[in-house]
């Protein structure tokens, strides 16, 4: 059976060989877990981004750095290419697990998800699928190191020992957690596409395009900007045999502009929120735009934009005004 925490693994070792090379810290905690820093004490980078992100694809997926034009201003994209994307966006990618019954609690993501005993309400779209294995690795955005408790939680809610157990962790404002978050465009729309009531076993391929944001050394404002590439740069193409009908209804429900909150800066909402990201319309975490290719006809639905203008604002300062 395919195993996305075995095939994760392979992309750990790959970090574990180099992590001078890839700008990352190895520890081990007092439990035995490793724990490798990508964005934290350690400044990561652009190779360590792809690894990282592959690694929440539950190593079924592929990634590269593209353009983006911004007005004047040349920034990067990722582009994501996922073959089992039910596999790897929604049994791995989803960052669905809420690993400590508190507030502003940290949310995991990543294949080790698949092997938890209690698993998150995502699972639901696919339930024909969990993991077995003997290892597992888990990805956390996070600006706190990871504790010993955390590590020990997940490793008894997935059945491991806690040695055998990989945490990958980078807070929001890095570029490590500026590359997962922007190849998280598929993702953003698998769960669009079933909160909306179309079947996401009729999905067969998928890609995604999205920008990757400026830094910035502010959490807050980091969150914010990661949060607008995938709102207002990102586009997302799925490849579905189903009607015709089902997939012209479906795309234009999906797509961030057609929520209440859309068209400002993620940041402004957030606030408004009291900081709460579950307070936030849930039609709001869309992407910019949705292509469905319907295989089963050849016909391509589209819905959406790219929003220069907010990104201009969110990204660079600028406003048209």
């Amino acid at each position: 059976m395919l195993s996305i925490n075995r095939e994760s693994m392979k992309i750990v070792q790959k970090i574990l060989e180099t992590p001078e090379a890839l700008g990352v810290k190895v520890s081990k905690l007092e439990n035995g877990t490793t724990v490798i820093d990508m964005g934290l004490e350690a400044p990561g980078g652009w190779l360590a981004g792809k690894y990282y992100t592959l690694i929440t694809l539950g190593g079924l997926g592929d990634i590269s750095y593209e353009h983006f034009q911004l007005g004047e201003y040349a920034l990067s994209a990722v582009r994501v290419l996922a073959d089992l994307p039910q596999i790897a966006c929604v049994a791995s990618q989803i960052a669905g697990w809420r690993l400590e019954a508190r507030e502003n609690a940290p949310i995991g993501a990543g294949p080790a998800r698949s092997l938890n005993s209690h698993p998150d309400h995502y699972f639901d779209m696919i339930a024909e699928y969990r993991d077995v294995s003997s290892e597992g690795v888990i990805c956390i955005q996070t600006p706190d190191p990871v504790t010993v408790d955390t590590a020990d939680a997940v490793a008894e809610a997935c059945g491991l020992k806690p040695e055998n157990l990989t945490i990958l962790f980078a807070p929001s404002a890095s570029l490590v957690c500026a590359i997962q978050v922007s190849a998280r465009i598929i993702e953003q729309t698998l769960h669009r596409v079933d909160e909306e009531g179309f079947d996401v076993k009729t999905l067969r391929q998928a890609q995604g395009y999205c920008v990757i944001p400026p830094l910035t050394n502010d959490e807050v404002q980091a969150f914010g900007r990661i949060n607008d590439a995938l709102l207002y740069g990102g586009i997302a193409t799925l490849y579905v045999e189903n009607t015709d009908e089902a997939c012209a209804a479906v795309v234009k429900k999906i797509t961030s502009s057609v929520s209440s909150a859309y068209g400002r800066p993620f940041v402004e909402i957030y606030e408004d929120a009291g900081r709460d990201f579950y307070q936030i319309p849930l039609d709001l975490h869309s992407p910019a735009v949705v292509q469905i290719n319907n295989m089963s006809t050849g016909r391509t639905f589209r819905a959406g934009r790219i929003n220069y203008e907010v990104l201009k604002k969110s990204y660079l300062g600028l406003t048209s005004e």
